[in-house]
């Protein structure tokens, strides 16, 4: 930084003329005492224009045009880069404030402008409204995250696959009375659970998208979801198994119609709340304005609740037994409550 004539002339009066020194400048010292009715030596005194011109560097604005100022450590003032549009000061432990711009990340838009950040979700919609997807929500389900338990006889074609939307539940037939579920393990306390997904293949009879959950020690487990209720219309049903690793026999049912109900294959959001007494199940077109629909005690069946996951029960008769079935998962989420 060049030093300004004008500053350094005022500096050198103040110092060395009045030998008053300003608040300001307290800090700006000169290595050389010049005293009344003495001979001045030259290279003394242009010793001490030199330290006043530090000072004046020091006294100087730091950084470029449009900076942001701050202690540099030594007396003097250093600067962050110009602020340009959207950028704030982030600070760094034990270094130099940062001029930078904030990181958009999944499902958020930000937009900077002249003095502006605006953030935004990136959801899908316009305003306040969802449909279905609802894209704000979605937590992307991990497949490898799940393991796939079958009954004995597996489906045809058994497989959990990653898609670029979530994961697949598939087989390629859908013989009668078989049991497909993606399971992971629970967490202690009390849980919920939260799934968006839709399925594709044949609906005869008992035919159900659910949340599987398995007690591992007795090899039961039961189901909780909507069901095909003769092809035709849906029904909520809860569903109980045995033999195998659980997942072998139909043991009875607890359905439920209800003309709110969505049709088993229309994407739909459900939701399962372990209280600590009850599984409470309940749905949503939107994921964010949930129905409960059924209530029942945990312990009615199972004695231990160690697995969940999404699950498959192709019912008996099969209404096309050579027909792949698929339940789409596209958002996943099991936190502890």
């Amino acid at each position: 930084m060049r030093r300004s004539s004008s500053k350094v002339a005022l500096l050198a009066g103040a110092l060395l003329l009045s030998g008053e020194v300003q608040p300001s400048l307290a800090a700006c010292s000169v290595p050389n005492a010049i005293t009344n009715n003495t001979v001045t030596d030259a290279s003394k005194l242009m010793g001490n224009f030199g330290a006043i011109g530090g000072c004046v560097d020091a006294a100087s604005p730091g950084g470029a045009t449009n900076a942001i100022q701050y202690n540099n450590g030594s007396g003097g003032f250093g600067g962050t880069s110009p602020l340009t549009d959207g950028k704030i000061v982030i600070g760094a432990t034990g270094g130099a404030p940062q001029a930078s711009q904030l990181t958009a990340g999944a499902g958020v838009s930000i937009v900077n402008g002249p003095g502006s950040i605006t953030v935004s979700t990136t959801g899908s919609g316009t305003g306040a409204a969802v449909d279905w997807l609802n894209k704000a929500a979605v937590v992307k389900p991990t497949a490898s995250a799940f393991t796939m338990r079958t009954s004995t006889t597996a489906p045809t074609g058994s497989a959990i696959s990653a898609t670029g939307r979530g994961m697949l539940l598939s087989t390629t037939a859908s013989p009668s009375g078989k049991n497909l579920l993606a399971e992971t393990a629970l967490p202690s306390g009390h849980w919920q659970a939260t799934m968006l997904g839709v399925y594709t293949g044949p609906l005869s009879n008992w035919t159900s998208i659910s949340f599987g959950i398995r007690d591992t020690t007795n090899n039961r487990a039961i189901t909780l979801g909507l069901g095909s209720n003769n092809g035709s219309s849906t029904r909520f049903d809860y569903v109980k198994f045995n033999g195998g690793i659980g997942l072998d026999n139909y043991v009875g049912d607890t359905p439920l119609t209800d003309v709110g109900l969505p049709y088993p294959t229309e994407p739909i959001w459900s939701r399962l709340t372990y209280d600590g007494t009850n599984l409470i199940w309940a749905f949503s077109q939107d994921g964010e304005h949930f129905t409960t629909a059924f209530s029942v005690s945990a312990t009615d069946y199972l004695t231990n609740l160690n697995t969940i996951g999404p699950i498959v029960t192709i019912g008996a008769p099969s209404a096309n037994p050579t027909w792949g079935s698929g339940f789409h998962i596209f958002s996943w989420q099991l936190v502890s409550i």
